[in-house]
């Protein structure tokens, strides 16, 4: 009698499972039609699941490989804040598309154009998009990032762990749409051109913050309300950022950047790689094959 039950649960278990799997193939997007927007996509593309690894090999690129052993032992150079910001600009990141037509900022194009003057009298630059973002990788809470900034930040986490400093993820990935949000929060409607201007300090309008690409991260320390003034900025920060350079980070808006948009944020970091770094003031032709591969 056991064992005639047993199998009758069994039985029942698995038609049940057939039935939930034909139903999910039938109607894939039942569960979730209702909770996104449909225009979603149109300005900010559903970013796929994190999944594992597919077993076949992966065409090799220096983004992907691991990195060089005996970080430790690296010499890094030294930037000034204007050449931290050349850096990002030029380190030819992978994944990113083309700078299209503006997004909108106020529904005002009058108004949009002049806030954009404003911003690039900063020395605000427009910023691309993800080219695929299935390449975009959910971590912490479902913040996304590049694949090659992901694997980094939870090597930078993990090693700030190391020596005692526990970071946090606040921001990573932000689409047009949502720049927009948190530029605009603090201001009513209808804005005006000062008060948007005087946003611009601490906020990028839409279409000019570097989390759209996918590589710029906002970080925290747990206990502590300013990051500029915590102990592992001080770790990070300390010899020209070499913690951070060690791997492939440098600060977004360093103090003394010049015209870089916002005034000096040092809660946000921006992902080029080490090889980047290494190379920044290499010649061209140089023999180095590190900066020459």
């Amino acid at each position: 009698m056991h064992t005639l039950v047993s199998t009758d649960r069994r039985l029942a278990w698995a038609a049940a499972a057939l039935a939930f799997a034909v139903g999910a193939l039938a109607f894939p997007n039942a569960a979730s039609a209702n909770s996104i927007d449909e225009q979603w996509h149109v300005t900010d593309p559903i970013i796929g699941l994190w999944e594992p690894p597919r077993p076949i090999p992966e065409p090799k690129s220096r983004w992907q490989e691991p990195q060089p052993a005996g970080l430790d032992s690296l010499s890094f150079p030294h930037f000034t804040g204007t050449e931290f910001n050349r850096l990002f600009n030029t380190a030819g990141l992978p994944n990113l598309s083309s700078i299209t037509d503006p997004p909108s900022i106020t529904d005002s194009e009058e108004m949009d154009q002049a806030v954009r003057i404003r911003a690039e009298d900063r020395g605000y630059l427009r910023r691309p998009l993800p080219h695929d973002y299935s390449l975009l990788r959910f971590i912490d809470s479902g913040l996304a990032l590049q694949r090659p900034a992901a694997e980094a930040w939870l090597a930078l986490a993990e090693d700030a762990a190391e020596h005692g400093f526990e970071l946090e993820l606040n921001s990573a990935y932000r689409g047009h749409r949502y720049q927009r949000e948190v530029y605009l929060r603090p201001l009513d409607s209808p804005y005006e051109i000062d008060d948007l201007a005087e946003r611009m300090k601490m906020s990028a309008p839409p279409g000019y913050s570097k989390h759209h690409t996918g590589y710029a991260i906002d970080i925290g320390q747990a206990g502590y309300n300013r990051f500029g003034s915590s102990p592992a900025y001080a770790w990070l920060a300390a010899d020209n950022f070499a913690n951070a350079k060690r791997h492939g980070w440098i600060p977004s808006y360093p103090p003394d950047g010049g015209r870089q948009g916002p005034v000096p944020e040092p809660w946000e970091f921006t992902y080029v790689g080490v090889e980047a770094i290494l190379c920044f003031h290499q010649p061209p032709a140089g023999d180095d094959p590190l900066c020459n591969s």
